[in-house]
């Protein structure tokens, strides 16, 4: 057991921990939300993503640096990924794959976690500013279903990155 297992191992253990806690939020968080009244489901996600967001970025961070280490300990040089004869190969079409997931998940990431929630958050200001209004309650409605959507999606992405990530380590 070298380097390469323990970097393989913390990228694992980060990889299980952010889909741990995706699966969380739409198996257990979600449904149960569903029994709540509007504010109080509000502020349910508010409270829980406060707490765990901190927690999924820095899993997501791990997850960047371990991914660069594993394909540096496999043996896959940076000039690698940027010839096009590499995604040719079984290994090179299932990481160009898994990277192109990525690049994917992320964006979604960011979209969900930055710029829905900071929507949310001016819209339950809105709310308790100037009070409900068919026209704002119909906004709040549509940010939870667009934030609903996009974190199944990530969620989503997750597993196949992480089914991809697999065929990498067993072989493409």
């Amino acid at each position: 057991m070298g380097l390469r297992w323990a970097v393989l191992y913390v990228h694992v253990l980060a990889a299980m921990f952010w889909i741990g806690e995706m699966l969380f939020l739409a198996l257990v968080a979600g449904p149960y939300s569903r029994t709540l009244p509007a504010e109080e489901r509000a502020e349910l996600f508010r409270s829980l993503g406060r707490r765990s967001r901190p927690y999924a970025w820095t899993a997501i961070g791990l997850l960047l640096v371990t991914g660069v280490a594993n394909l540096l300990l496999m043996g896959i040089r940076p000039a690698e990924l940027f010839a096009w004869s590499f995604y040719l190969t079984p290994l090179g079409t299932v990481l160009g794959l898994k990277l192109a997931a990525v690049a994917v998940l992320l964006v979604g990431v960011v979209g969900h976690d930055v710029v829905l929630v900071e929507r949310s958050a001016r819209l339950g200001e809105r709310l308790r500013r100037e009070g409900p209004s068919p026209a704002l309650l119909a906004e709040i409605e549509r940010a939870r279903r667009w934030a609903s959507w996009l974190g199944r999606m990530n969620l989503f992405l997750a597993l196949v990155v992480s089914l991809l990530g697999t065929g990498l380590v067993v072989g493409a």
